[in-house]
């Protein structure tokens, strides 16, 4: 059993009881937020912490915990279960009574950490195109949901496809990012990605390539993702990820996303 935080005490996780009236459970009310662990520190910390703040505005939570105290919790967790490299999961959901209608904005806190890896080498990837359900051009497709039923049902396909990730669509019928990743493209030395304005996630990973690259924010048909020069795809607990199909169409450009990859490898 490990460790976990709950309801502002460190408790086994055999003891978290989650209620029948959690609404979470009931009504998808809340928000997750996966971190890297990288030599028992929390990587990239500073920008989840702000996508933390943001997504409690979004869903009108009362959170009050600084950076530092959230970052101290988080510490404390790694020391208890002994982790090295790995990830932590933050869950909030709102603690209150009411039906669709909450009383309070309070926020129930949950935070689990799990063994891993550290950045490594990864393998390319096969990515198919979802159509059968689509995302809005709003603000609640920025933030981790725990309505993921879009990432849910096309990670389903691209399994039963034989596909590694799949590609998700706006109302617009535009490109904005994988089931667990966001998407990039390089064409002419020019890389490319959808802006959180077409609906993605505002991924931490995303925002280190934008930090680290010249990139260029526009909206991504179907055509300009099957004509790219090199496709790969980002998330926080692998990194860089190269793709080397999408549906038929064949890609063997991996040479940004090994370069991106090498630099977080290097901070493991």
């Amino acid at each position: 059993m490990s460790i976990v935080f709950y309801n502002s005490e460190y408790v086994d996780s055999s003891d978290v009881k989650i209620l029948p009236e959690n609404r979470s459970l009931n009504y998808g009310d809340g928000f997750f937020e996966t971190v890297k662990i990288i030599n028992s520190n929390a990587f990239n910390f500073s920008v989840h912490y702000l996508r933390i703040i943001e997504s409690c505005s979004i869903l009108s939570l009362d959170f009050n915990n600084t950076e530092k105290e959230l970052t101290k919790i988080i510490e404390t967790l790694i020391v208890k279960n002994n982790i090295i490299n790995g990830t932590v999961k933050l869950h909030f959901s709102r603690d209150s009574k009411g039906k669709y209608m909450p009383f309070s904005s309070e926020v129930n806190l949950l935070i689990i950490t799990n063994k891993g890896e550290g950045f490594n080498v990864v393998k390319p990837v096969k990515l198919c195109f979802y159509t059968d359900e689509i995302k809005t051009k709003s603000k609640l497709s920025t933030i981790k949901s725990c309505n993921a039923l879009v990432s849910v049902l096309s990670s389903i396909y691209a399994r039963g496809n034989n596909f590694d990730n799949a590609i998700l669509f706006n109302t617009d019928d535009n490109v904005i990012e994988c089931f667990n990743s966001n998407i990039f493209i390089v064409k002419e030395d020019i890389i490319y990605t959808p802006p959180v304005s077409d609906g993605c996630v505002s991924g931490t990973m995303r925002g280190w390539v934008l930090n680290n690259e010249t990139v260029i924010e526009k909206s991504l048909s179907e055509k300009e993702i099957l004509n790219a020069d090199e496709i790969f795809i980002t998330n926080a607990v692998s990194g860089i990820i190269p793709v080397k199909k999408v549906e038929d169409t064949e890609f063997f450009s991996f040479e940004l996303s090994a370069q991106l990859q090498k630099v977080l490898i290097s901070q493991s």
